[in-house]
């Protein structure tokens, strides 16, 4: 019996997809973005009055951001490595180039979980099942709570004991699954959290976090353009390669470097600790986060840069808006706050809508929207964007009062990253040229397969449609407004199958 060929097959999937899709535009997703929220799940949002007809083609001078960018995944495990009673630096860390100590949970197989890379995490944490892999329970876990959350509400995570967290890229991970503790590198005698379970009906959104306590001090690589696919019981997970560095080992020469400023402490912020109960003197009550000085009371950071927005035509009245935002590694997506939507004199009607789930449970209809301009200077020469989308919702800053926003990964999906923070000098959020991917290579595995073609299919709108779902924007190759028959020429010839890496110039 004769077979069809892939781009039969594909076209085939692609006209019984344009027959219904129009009709259900949700997609069901988990975009993180910030601050332990997930998007998870996407839909246009009411037609507005200045949308642009289906059928007009749109010019965009600058490049469009993805919705979602990359995701650095990690593999983080624990151990029993902390300062004995007594000892003379007691609440101080140790900054750990190798694995030491013992592990929490030996039992575990495995006994370690695959978490984000997250500088917009003020504490390292796990959730659920995955703090119990870690062996975030039992006596390792004191009875001290803290409540965390974000715009579902909040929930209570516990403080662990002084405990070691390591972390390695998915390239430590072994085809086997088991992971090489040779590439590890953490810090020990630090407080985590423990948080229950997250679940929004679509099943857990958290695992665990790497975050502030452990990045100020390294330096991390992440490279969009050498991905990681491995299988960690039975479980696939995909992402840029993540190299932790030592900050004093050479860095590759990058083309542009954005400024990043330490903000939320002062100055003096140079190390981090945990910080005890005042009656027994030995149990944590706070976890590590960043603090001014050993043994000050632990208060959290964060690294910032200033962005530059732009709603409509520019103009002595309509002035580009500076935004403050937190620089956020474990953000796909970019966040504004409902100020700075004031400013930028946006309309009611929201270009799309966002269902959030943090730790604290599900928000529905959050508000996003297409901001015409963005600039980000850097050092190299400023980058342009256009038709930049934004999530709306309110956030609490390190510096007091509300974030401007969050600037998440989707600005640099096609870019690799390096984050070199300082607590005292200059940081920089280090960027390549745009790495080259065929149109089609919608997982940036550099391959061009079936998984891309499904894809394309959830995608399709049919001709003259106004209601491109965001997450398909960038799908829309001819920028008209829809994904129809014309994108999908494109797509089929840039098909390489599984097998092959596809050509990274195919379609540009």
């Amino acid at each position: 019996m004769a077979t069809l060929g892939p781009s039969v097959a594909l076209l085939v999937c692609l006209l019984q997809a344009g027959a219904t899709h129009a009709e259900d535009q949700r997609r069901e997703t988990r975009i993180r973005a910030g601050h332990g929220q997930t998007i998870v799940e996407v839909r246009p949002g009411p037609a507005r009055a200045d949308a642009v007809g289906a059928a007009a083609a749109v010019f965009y001078p600058y490049p469009r951001p993805r919705l979602a960018g990359f995701s650095p995944l990690v593999a983080i495990t624990t151990t029993d490595e902390g300062h004995p009673l007594g000892y003379d630096f007691e609440f101080e860390h140790d900054l750990q180039s190798s694995y030491v100590g013992l592990p929490l949970n030996p039992l575990a197989d495995p006994n370690f979980v695959i978490g984000f890379l997250d500088s917009g995490a003020d504490v390292n944490l796990a959730a659920g099942s995955f703090a119990d892999a870690l062996g975030l329970f039992g006596s390792n876990l004191t009875s001290n709570s803290i409540p965390i959350g974000g715009v579902g509400g909040e929930v209570d995570a516990y403080v662990s004991m002084p405990v070691g967290f390591f972390a390695a890229g998915l390239s430590a991970i072994e085809v086997d699954g088991t992971l090489d503790y040779n590439a590890l590198v953490g810090h020990s005698n630090v407080c985590g959290l423990a948080a229950p379970a997250i679940d929004c009906g679509t099943g857990e959104v958290v695992t665990a976090v790497i975050g502030m306590p452990f990045l100020a001090f390294y330096n991390s690589v992440i490279s969009v353009d050498t991905p990681q696919i491995v299988s960690v019981d039975g479980v696939f997970y995909t992402g840029p390669d993540v190299q932790i560095q030592d900050p004093f080992d050479p860095l590759p020469p990058f083309s542009r470097s954005v400024s990043i400023e330490f903000g939320g402490l002062s100055l003096l912020a140079t190390t981090a600790n945990y910080y005890v109960d005042f009656e027994d003197l030995q149990t944590p009550i706070i976890p590590t986060l960043l603090s001014l000085m050993p043994g000050a009371i632990p208060t959290g950071g964060a690294f910032f840069t200033t962005i530059l927005v732009l709603e409509g035509e520019p103009h002595p009245t309509n002035p580009v808006q500076p935004m403050r935002v937190i620089v956020d590694t474990g953000s796909q997506s970019s966040i504004m706050s409902t100020a700075i939507a004031a400013n930028l004199s946006l309309p009611y009607e929201p270009d799309f809508l966002v269902d959030v789930c943090g730790v604290g449970g599900l928000v529905e209809d959050v508000e996003g929207y297409y901001i015409d301009y963005v600039k980000i200077n850097a050092r190299g020469g400023a980058l342009e964007f256009s038709r930049a989308p934004f999530i709306v919702f309110d956030l609490p800053s390190p510096e007091g009062g509300l974030l401007d926003g969050i600037l998440g990964m989707n600005f640099f999906w096609n870019r690799n990253v390096i984050l070199e923070p300082s607590l005292s000098l200059s940081g920089f959020l280090h960027l390549s040229d745009p790495v080259p991917f065929s149109y089609g290579d919608f997982d940036a595995d550099l391959d061009v397969d079936t998984e891309d073609a499904a894809t394309f299919v959830s995608c399709v709108t049919g001709p003259g449609s106004a209601t491109l779902n965001p997450e398909c924007d960038h799908i829309d190759v001819d920028e008209d407004g829809d994904v129809d028959l014309t994108d999908f020429w494109l797509f089929q010839l840039c098909f390489s199958s599984s097998d092959f890496m596809a050509n990274p110039y195919c379609g540009y």
